[in-house]
């Protein structure tokens, strides 16, 4: 919690769930319940174990029907969003970004299903796998940014992950200036991607200066993403967005 007038650098992972779930060849067709292991007589290398204490076989003998539909989704959805940067035509951009947006939401309902025991498909030893890696995920990035980037490896200051969410990390580098923050955020998300199986990816969007973090998921600050102007005042779960408050209260606390 706090006010801070430095630059704070924001990491996120793209699409951390459907990731995870490639990554790990977590399936319905992958998971090894009981006796399985002994069963089938897999050895320790042909299988994974997961934070939530879960087995499942590895894609190289067994690729799960899961993940290779997340890749299709996930593939085609880098497709549209490659089209819309190159379309100059404002009504099929419209159509490119919904479209793009529809396979971001499908992708992410493959992790939905499997965690909704009302729904047709529940398993909860995948769904539990997949936030229990995400977990991890997080607090193992929090420990590479800051057991890397400190005064001891030749830095001028020492790294301080001030805020972890769902799938984001948010780093104060020490620095004063925008452009080596944005420098230093972009060398971080590199080097945490290599640590990870995958197709995971940590990349750095952008920075808050200043930044003011009130609580867990209500923050505001200056949002940029290149270093001559902010692109805007960006405002997470406070009253000024929060669509339950009157107008008023929403310009007043702007």
């Amino acid at each position: 919690k706090g006010y801070y007038a430095d630059p704070v650098a924001t990491l996120d992972f793209s699409s951390l769930y459907p990731s995870i779930m490639m990554a790990h060849n977590l399936c319905y067709t992958t998971l090894l319940q009981g006796n399985a292991r002994d069963k089938y007589g897999l050895t320790p290398d042909q299988y994974s174990k997961t934070p939530a204490n879960n087995f499942f076989v590895k894609s190289s003998v067994r690729k799960g029907i899961l993940p290779e539909i997340l890749e299709n989704l996930l593939s085609a959805r880098k497709k549209a969003k490659l089209d819309l940067k190159n379309e100059t035509d404002e009504f099929k951009k419209k159509v490119l970004d919904g479209r793009q947006l529809a396979l971001k939401i499908s992708a992410n309902s493959v992790y939905g299903f499997t965690g909704a025991q009302v729904g047709k498909l529940p398993c909860l030893e995948i769904s539990g796998s997949v936030t229990a890696y995400g977990r991890t995920m997080i607090e193992q990035t929090k420990q590479e940014v800051e057991d890397k980037y400190c005064i001891r490896n030749g830095y001028d200051h020492d790294a301080v992950v001030i805020y972890g969410d769902t799938d984001s990390v948010m780093v104060k580098f020490g620095v004063n200036s925008l452009e080596e923050a944005m420098k230093l955020g972009q060398e971080a998300a590199d080097y945490v991607s290599s640590k990870f199986i995958k197709p995971i990816k940590l990349e750095f969007e952008k920075v808050y200066f200043p930044y003011l973090l009130i609580n867990k998921k209500r923050y505001a600050g200056l949002y940029f993403t290149k270093t001559d102007t902010y692109d805007k005042m960006d405002c997470k779960g406070l009253e000024t967005v929060r669509r339950d408050n009157s107008p008023l209260v929403s310009n007043m606390m702007l």
